[in-house]
């Protein structure tokens, strides 16, 4: 880590289902630039289930 910690293995998985999710975030994103408004409402809805889920996990 940046600031010469480490981390157990709790901590390791979160971190690595962040990057996750932030990179499936922006995929979908980018996808919804060439969607119809119906579509982009779905992809939206479908951001906000990951962006909640990683929010619970984060108050573990």
């Amino acid at each position: 880590m940046a600031w010469g910690g480490s981390l157990n293995k709790d901590g390791s998985d979160y971190i690595r289902k962040l990057r996750e999710a932030d990179r499936v975030i922006a995929f979908l994103e980018s996808l919804k630039e060439d969607l119809n408004t119906e579509e982009q409402a779905n992809f939206s809805r479908t951001i906000e289930i990951i962006v909640e889920y990683i929010s619970k996990i984060s108050e573990k």
